[in-house]
């Protein structure tokens, strides 16, 4: 039996409680989260106990593993005192918002020799698994070019968003689709520019940019760009957001659009059509527990992590300075 904390109480780490509740290999333990109004009533949803002091929680012996569900910029502090104290770390993207404390957390996993993933959950998609079978396979021959987008709804953003000033679409977003495009085309960047246009959402109060576009080339020659937006029309099909890719390569092609589920499968986990609460979020928690029952790696590394944020990182530096930024 795995007991699980989760340092968190927003619609994310909710995903984590279902699943934690609903796993008969697993125990809810305890919760935490800053307000104490939100870890009350989290507590009571999932029938555990609210932790008033989130130390409480590491340092519980009967906790095996800290789900850290906190907002972007609030991960590192708590993946090291969780690793610090013995605990195995699931960590939702991304792993940390600078390269610097993506190393601090590496080192502290090192030291700890416990298991830390970080919870990429679009892998578990099972057009996007196709994609990266078929690129794999040779199937479309050597990937030269690719899309991959994924923005939210104005709406979700206005509604949702508390602390949209402490993070922006390239954190909250764009890191899924640097881990995406990375893992779909078995390939990292080298050279990354990127463009950023703000001033609706700051009029609005936000302190934070509507759309960041990258455009950046990969070490084994295929062009990528990413586009990720917080401004999607209100009347957009999908009420929270859009996410599609696309790769050409020298032979072919493989698209996938997630709005409109356009790949059909029918197997024991997954069946059509797929909703993405269902088809790619609870996986990635189920397989985390089962790689800390029966020993094996996880899905999802701290160094895949790291290249994410990495991506993100240059990003930022490249419309910061409106120049390209090299990777090593």
């Amino acid at each position: 039996m795995i007991g699980v904390s989760i340092l968190g109480s927003g619609a994310y780490a909710e995903v984590h409680g279902q699943v934690v509740q609903n796993d008969p290999r697993a125990e809810l333990l305890s919760v935490w989260s800053p307000t104490p109004a939100n870890r009350e009533r989290f507590a009571k949803q999932f029938s555990t106990r609210a932790a008033d002091d989130w130390r409480h929680c590491i340092e519980d012996p009967n906790v095996t593993a800290v789900h850290v569900a906190t907002p972007d910029f609030a991960h590192t502090d708590y993946v090291i005192a969780a690793l610090q104290a013995g605990k195995h770390v699931l960590v939702e993207k991304p792993m940390a918002t600078s390269v610097d404390e993506c190393h601090q957390i590496i080192k502290a996993r090192d030291a700890s020799g416990k298991k830390l993933m970080v919870n990429y959950h679009n892998r578990w998609y099972p057009g996007f698994a196709k994609a990266r079978e078929m690129v794999a396979s040779g199937a479309i021959g050597t990937p030269v070019s690719a899309n991959f987008v994924l923005s939210d709804t104005i709406t979700w953003v206005e509604t949702s968003m508390k602390w949209a000033d402490r993070t922006g679409p390239e954190w909250f977003l764009m890191t899924h689709i640097t881990d995406l495009a990375s893992w779909v085309l078995s390939d990292t960047p080298e050279e990354v520019f990127a463009m950023a246009r703000e001033g609706l959402l700051r009029s609005k109060g936000m302190e934070t940019r509507d759309l960041v576009k990258c455009m950046s080339r990969m070490k084994n020659g295929a062009v990528v760009q990413l586009e990720t937006s917080w401004i999607l029309s209100r009347a957009w099909r999908n009420p929270v957001n859009e996410m599609w890719i696309s790769i050409q390569g020298e032979t072919g092609r493989v698209d996938v659009n997630a709005d409109f589920e356009n790949v059909i499968a029918v197997t024991e986990t997954y069946q059509t059509p797929f909703t993405l609460l269902d088809s790619t979020e609870v996986p990635p928690i189920q397989d985390f527990i089962t790689c800390l029952i029966e020993d094996t790696p996880v899905p999802v590394t701290a160094e895949e992590g790291l290249l994410a944020t990495e991506w993100v990182e240059a990003v930022v530096a490249s419309y910061t300075k409106g120049q390209s930024v090299r990777l090593a």
